[in-house]
């Protein structure tokens, strides 16, 4: 496969004794350490400031970052409390005793209920065996491979969910995602959407004007830009708001703020066009005949549901 949307990092949560590093070492075990797995997250210094009465925004902060960056997955394990009281009974601990101890699984158990309908949040209530990893890892196997538009089916489960739906709006949803240089996943026809499809055209021409005109010295400072320019750039007020190209070596850079995009019914056309606007800056440059890959690096400022008036 050309493209891949890989997993920056598996973080593993969950209270003591849950089951947290024998899944760690399954995973590993089970994929051949594909991945890079963290012991715990922004969610357990969350949990445990609210524990201690600490202050929680920074933390709060944390987690939306680690969340809304939808190469990130997490998990957390919270088997039923009898199977941690055995575990703990059996181990004890150095700083936690089973009073605190529960009121620590009750603020997990709390995260769980709130975020486990998140895209990238897996909860395991069970024991952890080998065929719940193994399901696992094919499932995170599956997620890397999804086509650029696809992230929007994660963006709309993320904004339904009880954590977001308020505001009906997530800021700053982001994502890398690669491709070796066939970018077979682009879908002509999306191109063609008829509310965009202008809108997609006035873009591309601008940024082809904006590569050619620096090329030709036709900026500010009368330079003639080549190949490792950083003048590759198009911005604008509009939803597509900011468009930069860098190539080193061969390899492009590609970088995409979108100001703000309707997640039901545009963003996957948005990320479609972007990647043939990817591609065909990519093939201008020839980095293709070279046979190196590029990368997109995506930001949605404001990832929002536009509800309709009843």
């Amino acid at each position: 496969m050309s493209y891949s949307t890989p997993i920056d990092y598996i973080f593993i949560e969950g209270p003591d004794c849950s089951g947290k590093t024998t899944l760690f070492e399954m995973i590993h075990k089970a994929s051949g350490y594909q991945w890079n797995i963290q012991d715990r997250s922004a969610l357990s210094m969350l949990i445990h400031a609210k524990f201690y009465g600490r202050n929680t925004f920074n933390h709060v902060e944390q987690l939306k970052r680690e969340l809304y960056n939808l190469n990130n997955q997490m998990i957390i394990c919270l088997p039923d409390w009898d199977v941690i009281v055995k575990r703990f009974t059996k181990r004890g601990d150095p700083i936690q005793n089973l009073s605190s101890l529960h009121k620590l699984y009750n603020l997990f158990f709390e995260a769980a209920e709130e975020f486990q309908d998140y895209p990238n949040v897996t909860v395991i209530r069970s024991v952890v065996d080998e065929t719940l990893v193994n399901s696992l890892v094919n499932q995170y196997y599956a997620i890397e491979r999804r086509s650029v538009y696809h992230l929007r089916d994660s963006m709309l489960q993320m904004l339904s969910t009880s954590a977001a739906n308020r505001l009906n709006e997530v800021i700053g949803f982001n994502f890398v995602h690669y491709d070796t240089g066939d970018f077979s996943d682009i879908e002509r026809e999306m191109l063609l959407y008829e509310k965009e499809k202008d809108y997609y055209g006035r873009i591309e021409d601008a940024v082809f004007k904006t590569i050619n005109d620096e090329i030709k010295g036709n900026n500010p400072y009368g330079r003639k830009e080549g190949l490792h320019s950083r003048r590759f750039i198009y911005s604008d007020d509009s939803c597509i708001a900011v468009c930069h190209f860098l190539i080193r070596d061969g390899y492009m850079d590609s970088k995409f703020y979108l100001r703000s995009s309707n997640v039901k019914d545009t963003v996957h056309y948005d990320l479609n066009f972007l990647k043939h606007l990817t591609a065909q800056v990519f093939r201008y440059f020839k980095c293709d005949r070279q046979g190196n890959y590029c990368k997109m690096n995506f930001v949605v400022g404001s990832g929002h549901i536009i509800l309709e008036n009843k």
